[in-house]
């Protein structure tokens, strides 16, 4: 690591993480430990200096993953403020161990983590923003995995400070650039494990792989054992759905979340489906044992340049719609909301067709 990187690092660490320097040294090395302060880091670990009622001492402990430095030193942190039970309540910030992928389509892949937090069970759409790297074991080692030290939301309202006093352009940048690093992936299903096991729950996170996009290399790359790390939770309403003549819209990012739909059906009126993909061997990810009985499919797949006139031919044919609930690009769902909006004045509580990713957001990374 270059020496001035190194310097910055440590600099940072004992200015703002004391807290968390402090609760590692007491939990990996001295309990009684009244201060301490980084000395130095390297990929094999850190060097704590503590201070105890005995004296001050020099002390090395060993990283039990790879990646950033940075990163290694708060997922210790964490590790050590799991065990004294300091973290902040309702924190959102989550540590998942992957275990293996599965693949469902040609582009769909199933993630399956493991987490010792309860996940929410029966809740379509329920998503976790994932920052898109991860941490590797270098060593068999017991890992405690649900919540971060305070520095995650420290951060967070350092930028919501600076972002207030941005021009709106230049925000919009700023986000952009920060999400670029983290997405929002679907939790398609949840199991509790038995009081004994050592996680609490398994999660399946469904996944649209597409090109060399930054999610899609994140997803393929992950191997089993890594530690991933979501700051943040989604709930998707979807509950309206379930009264009414219901249209449903789902492009492939947003399959996970209607199949979770479909799986809970309980509306008596079969609803309207409209499913839309560039290949068409990505729909049998919705099984046709999810569509209940009576609903109308109406299915879209090929050349994307012409597909909102496709949109809107379906739209067109239908009728009596009550409630709605959909998720697709931007722009094409905001023009789906507008046509709701007009024809049958959907209120937005009922009018739920959601944006999950940009168009031009997609061209710039692949560009």
């Amino acid at each position: 690591m270059p020496t001035q990187d190194l310097v910055d690092i440590i600099e940072h660490v004992n200015d703002d993480h004391g807290e968390e320097l402090l609760s590692i040294a007491q939990v990996f090395i001295d309990q009684q430990t009244e201060r301490a302060s980084l000395l130095d880091v390297n990929d094999q670990g850190l060097t704590l200096q503590i201070e105890t009622p005995a004296g001050r001492s020099d002390h090395m402990h060993p990283f039990s993953m790879t990646g950033e430095a940075e990163d290694k030193i708060l997922f210790l942190a964490y590790q050590a403020m799991v065990r004294q039970r300091k973290l902040p309540p309702g924190t959102r910030t989550r540590y998942f161990r992957f275990l293996e992928r599965e693949t469902l389509s040609p582009n769909m892949v199933r993630l399956k983590f493991a987490t010792d937090r309860s996940l929410p069970e029966n809740e379509p759409g329920y998503a976790f923003l994932f920052g898109l790297k991860a941490l590797r074991p270098t060593q068999k080692s017991d890992v405690e995995y649900s919540e971060m030290p305070l520095a995650m939301r420290v951060w967070f309202r350092g930028m919501l400070s600076v972002m207030k006093r941005l021009k709106p352009a230049t925000r919009r940048k700023l986000l952009d650039s920060l999400y670029n690093k983290s997405k929002y992936y679907t939790l398609r299903a949840s199991f509790a494990q038995a009081e004994t096991e050592e996680m609490q729950s398994i999660g399946w996170v469904d996944v649209f792989t597409h090109g060399t996009s930054s999610g899609s290399n994140w997803a393929r790359d992950l191997k089993p054992g890594d530690m991933v790390k979501s700051t943040a939770e989604y709930r998707e309403k979807t509950d309206h759905v379930h009264e009414g003549k219901a249209l449903l819209i789902a492009e492939e990012t947003a399959m996970p979340a209607l199949a979770s739909v479909l799986e809970g059906w309980r509306n008596p009126i079969p609803p309207d489906i409209i499913l839309i993909s560039e290949q068409e061997t990505e729909q049998s990810y919705v099984d046709a044992a999810l569509i209940p009985a009576g609903a109308s499919v109406h299915r879209i797949f090929g050349n994307p340049d012409k597909r909102l006139e496709e949109i809107d031919k379906i739209l067109h044919s239908l009728s009596d719609i009550e409630t709605a609930w959909g998720a697709l690009e931007q722009s094409d769902s905001k023009h789906i909301r507008t046509y709701l909006r007009s024809r049958y004045a959907l209120d937005g509580q009922r009018n739920r067709v959601r944006s999950y990713w940009k168009r031009e957001a997609v061209t710039k990374e692949a560009v």
